[in-house]
This record gives C-alpha cells, sequence and structure tokens, in this order.
C-alpha cells in the first residue's frame, strides 16, 4: 500500500535534501553565532579594562 516508488522519490528526495541541509545550516550558524558572540563579548571586556 506505501510501497516506495521510483517517481514517488524524485519528488521526495530533494525535498528531504533541502530540509536536511536547511537544517544543518541553521546549527552550523548558531555555532558560528556563539562563537561571534563569545569574541565579541572578550573585545567590550578587554576595552573596558582599559
Amino acid at each position: 500500500m506505501f510501497g516506495v516508488d521510483k517517481y514517488n522519490l524524485i519528488s521526495f528526495a530533494p525535498s528531504v535534501a533541502v530540509i536536511a541541509v536547511s537544517v544543518v545550516l541553521v546549527i552550523v550558524g548558531i555555532g558560528m553565532l556563539k562563537k561571534v558572540i563569545v569574541q565579541d563579548a572578550e573585545k567590550a571586556a578587554a576595552s573596558d579594562a582599559e
């Protein structure tokens, strides 16, 4: 009843790939944002100490 058909995969596979890439990019973006926030906080702390 719910067999996997080649023609179903033609539209399903790219959709899943787009969703997977989107999730990966969000995770990578959050990691990069955290690093930039830490660097900015360190620069602010260094400039306040002077």
